[in-house]
């Protein structure tokens, strides 16, 4: 099995992503992903729009066969509009890399190592007193859980724009961004 990441194509080659073997993988990558943080979709402010949740229902994943870990991880509610939730964090790096290469802010950072590993900012500062974050709330948007969240969101309430990936894919490569009233919008309007 060679992951589709690194793995170079070349003419001829057959490439197949569906297949037994591999949705036995992804239901134990979901499961670990599921064993590892305190992921209870019933009060999560993603539930119904949580892309971990919706691969875990698109796969027929109904348990989990490993040993939940419950770590006890902090919630940071410093910040004036949001709030991460450690305890939902799959650690996709989403928000790093957003911050870096979308906002140019360098707020986010991964610490640790294994179990121990989580996404920080500012050299582990609480998230409300850092210098760098734009409040942008870019790393909300492309959040796949309820690990970045608005405050004031409840259970179920988080809204994202599925036209904002696009958005900040297409701006990229245009190396043009317009926003208007704290909202993405297409260029020349």
């Amino acid at each position: 099995l060679a992951a589709a990441c690194v793995t170079p194509a070349q003419e001829g080659m057959v490439i197949y992503t569906h297949s037994e073997r591999l949705v036995k993988y992804r239901r134990m990558i979901l499961e670990l992903l599921f064993a590892e943080r305190n992921h209870v979709c019933a009060v999560c402010v993603m539930n119904g729009r949580c892309e971990l949740q919706y691969e875990a229902y698109t796969i027929g994943m109904d348990h989990v066969r490993y040993d939940y870990l419950t770590p006890d991880l902090p919630m940071d509610a410093s910040h004036d509009r949001f709030v991460i939730d450690h305890n939902r964090c799959i650690l996709c790096t989403r928000c790093v890399r957003v911050c870096d290469s979308v906002e140019g802010a360098h707020t986010w950072d991964v610490m640790g190592r294994g179990v121990n590993c989580r996404v920080i900012t500012d050299l582990n500062q609480p998230w409300g007193t850092s210098q760098s974050c734009t409040s942008c709330g870019k790393c909300v948007q492309v959040c796949p859980t309820g690990a970045l969240h608005a405050k004031g969101s409840t259970v179920a309430e988080m809204v994202k724009r599925h036209d904002f990936l696009q958005w900040i894919l297409d701006g990229r490569e245009n190396h043009q961004w317009t926003m208007r009233n704290g909202e993405p919008m297409e260029s020349g309007r």
